[in-house]
């Protein structure tokens, strides 16, 4: 089940990157990022709801797996999306860099260098930090309780 949130995330969340970089190709700018920015913790947050649901669990429950998900398959996801304006998997080292980049994006200082120069910074800060507010937040209110 958490493999299972994890890749759900990632899809949700770097989907709307992907999307928009499919169409922009080399014409993203400055306001694709202020899209980005917005829709893709917009996404993020559906997604979460969804998913508490759909498994049956709380949304602190799924809220680790779901920024590990982000976290480790960014790479991935950021690699697809360059794909369209020739990087990626099109790039000059082919299928072999993106494999690469992927393999190293398992490092999460990787992932926030790529989101750097994917446009996506701002999103995975605010979606990270939303995610792991909603897994820490309830434990600390019942660590609270069960003290006082």
């Amino acid at each position: 089940m958490t493999l299972r949130l994890a890749c759900f995330a990632a899809m949700a969340f770097w989907g709307p990157s992907i999307v928009v970089h499919t169409f922009r190709k080399d014409l993203f700018g400055r306001s694709d990022v202020l899209v980005l920015t917005v829709a893709m913790p917009l996404a993020l947050f559906l997604s979460w709801t969804v998913c508490a649901k759909s498994f049956h669990i709380t949304r602190r429950a799924a809220a680790l797996p779901m920024l590990c998900g982000i976290w480790l398959l960014g790479g991935l996801c950021m690699s697809l999306s360059a794909t369209f304006s020739g990087g990626g998997f099109a790039g000059p080292d082919g299928v072999r860099g993106a494999l690469l980049v992927i393999a190293a994006s398992l490092l999460p200082v990787y992932t926030f260098i790529m989101a750097t120069y994917d446009g996506s910074l701002g999103a995975l800060l605010v979606g990270s930090l939303v995610l792991f507010l909603g897994w820490i937040v309830p434990l600390l209110k019942s660590s609270a309780r069960a003290q006082g």
